[in-house]
């Protein structure tokens, strides 16, 4: 270890008062208490999002989960961005802990009010009941026509919109609950509990066909919906969300319940939650399994790229083996060479290694346009420097 990185590790570690931070084995569970403080500790100032992000708008997000379990280390540390699309990756990785980092405080607000629900759920169709604010249709009970274990999402969902009924004071006497349970975690602003109501009113208000955006694209395509995002399968075929079986669901639900699912606010760029995290995992003597990115990298390499090399040097600070991940998401005008139908984004899937030594061989620049040919494979297609963030997708050593 470079005397540096050394130095910035043994202060971090002062700064952040990391009195977890023993050698040994990621903790089979943690303290709510130990929780809430980690999720303090690591956490940066939240910066500005335009918008709302309630669901994610990545059509393809399952198409790298073969990759991930076949290719991928089970256990270690994971690291994601955004919002339901990570349960999916985690219920595929199997890590030991997970992280989730995202400049919004709305985001953190939002995995909160998910780890109540998940702690107040039995399975995946309490989780569904629960989300939406249903209620049992009149002569019907909990277990009447109720899915059996094995029973696919398409059912599961069948059940929930056809067995149940929306109901306003079901919202309220729910969110009582949730409100109750999100307390235990921590939240007492009433700024945030404010923002948390706002948010699961959103998705009574929506129902299954809740989006990223309501905005219709000029290609005359929508974003996903969350029925969409649940059904969704991998290129094969396969259904691969976490609410696909009760098995993927039981891991993730699992995981929250042993306080291993933790939100932080953070900046990839920045100087705090991504470091913290290395030095958790490196002091457990584990490393990072998958690293989910989605696009993130764009703004960064297009717009700011200072902070995207702060934000490589913040990855090579990480903790990797030969089998981890990143996990990327391209949205943009240029059609990806692994694009599948008519879906919105492109999921790739990369060795994290493979991307420090190309940033070290300075593949990745602004200012270096790239020429690439993609199929048809005679029809040239020129990239400058404004579109350096295709040049970084399109490398990727595992694109499904």
């Amino acid at each position: 270890m470079k005397l540096h990185r050394l130095l910035f590790l043994t202060a971090l570690c002062v700064l952040l008062d990391l009195r977890f931070a023993s050698y040994g084995a990621v903790p089979d569970s943690l303290a709510l208490s130990e929780f809430a403080r980690i999720m303090t500790a690591f956490s940066e100032e939240p910066g500005h999002f335009p918008g709302d992000n309630f669901v994610t708008n990545e059509s393809s997000y399952l198409h790298v989960v073969p990759t991930v379990i076949e290719l991928g280390n089970r256990g270690g540390v994971y690291i994601g961005v955004g919002t339901e699309q990570n349960f999916s990756y985690i219920a595929a990785s199997r890590p030991d802990i997970a992280f989730i980092v995202d400049i919004r405080r709305e985001n953190l607000l939002q995995h909160l009010l998910y780890k109540a629900l998940f702690a107040l759920a039995r399975d995946r169709t309490s989780f569904l009941a629960l989300l939406f604010s249903r209620q049992y249709r009149e002569g019907e009970t909990a277990v009447t026509g109720r899915p059996e274990r094995t029973a696919a999402i398409t059912g599961v969902l069948e059940y929930i919109e056809t067995s149940t009924t929306v109901d306003s004071l079901v919202f309220e006497a729910n969110w009582k609950r949730l409100r109750r349970e999100v307390r235990r975690y921590g939240i007492e602003e009433r700024d945030d509990l404010d923002k948390m109501r706002y948010i699961y009113r959103s998705f009574y208000e929506n129902q299954l066909s809740i989006r990223y955006a309501e905005t219709r694209l000029g290609n005359g395509l929508s974003y996903p919906t969350f029925r969409d995002l649940m059904t969704g399968t991998t290129v094969e075929g396969e259904f691969a969300s976490f609410l696909s079986s009760e098995d993927a669901f039981s891991f993730v639900r699992n995981l929250h319940l042993r306080n291993l699912v933790i939100p932080v606010v953070g900046n990839f760029a920045g100087n705090k939650a991504l470091r913290a995290i290395g030095t958790f995992a490196e002091a457990h003597g584990t490393s990072v399994s998958v690293f989910y990115v989605s696009n993130v990298e764009y703004f960064l390499i297009n717009h700011f790229y200072y902070m995207f090399k702060w934000y490589v040097a913040n990855v090579d600070a990480l903790p990797i083996d030969e089998h981890s991940l990143i996990i990327r998401s391209y949205l943009g005008v240029e059609s990806h060479p692994k694009r599948v139908g008519r879906h919105l984004s492109t999921s790739t899937a990369h060795h994290i290694r493979t991307f420090l030594e190309s940033f070290r061989r300075g593949a990745y620049t602004r200012t270096k346009p790239v020429w690439w040919r993609f199929w048809p494979w005679d029809s040239p297609f020129w990239s400058g420097g404004g579109h350096s963030y295709y040049h970084l997708v399109i490398m990727g050593d595992l694109c499904p």
